[in-house]
């Protein structure tokens, strides 16, 4: 991976947590509690641990859901931010060989609410079997379908 696509998903899962607009205008430092830290609000809820298990999660899921359409996809960095109660999804998406796109690739990301961190993300049972959460899959699931419903073709 190129250091410039490294340092902007860095910064991009940053702000996904420190004051990007939602769909309301209000940014996340205006919905957190007023005790919160700046701090607090650029952590990731996800632990590094946490966050490539989720993302291992997400791919292997997909070759059996999204992946079998006309894009393959490479999913980057996921980050949750507890004080806003959202996850960011940042991915890639690639149309495959034969579909007729005007670029190669599309950067893009999902925000998903009502996500606060690991546990929100992954069913874990108590053999230590991990799953994808069904409401993740699906939240995932319909924001993917939005994106690719969006891209030109």
């Amino acid at each position: 991976m190129a250091p410039w696509i490294s340092t902007f998903l860095v910064v991009s899962s940053v702000l996904s947590c420190a004051g990007c607009a939602g769909a309301d205008g209000r940014t996340e430092a205006d919905t957190a509690p007023l005790d919160t830290t700046s701090a607090e609000l650029a952590r990731n809820a996800l632990t590094p641990t946490q966050e490539q298990t989720a993302l291992k999660l997400i791919d292997d899921i997909c070759g059996d859901t999204w992946c079998e359409g006309d894009d393959d996809f490479r999913f980057d960095a996921l980050s949750c931010c507890a004080a806003s109660q959202s996850c960011t999804l940042s991915l890639e998406l690639l149309p495959r060989e034969g579909v007729s796109s005007p670029k190669r690739d599309y950067h893009r990301s999902c925000r998903t609410r009502h996500f606060t961190g690991f546990a929100a993300l992954v069913d874990t049972a108590p053999n230590g079997y991990q799953s994808l959460n069904q409401d993740y899959y699906f939240a995932l699931t319909d924001c993917i379908s939005t994106l690719e419903s969006e891209l030109p073709r």
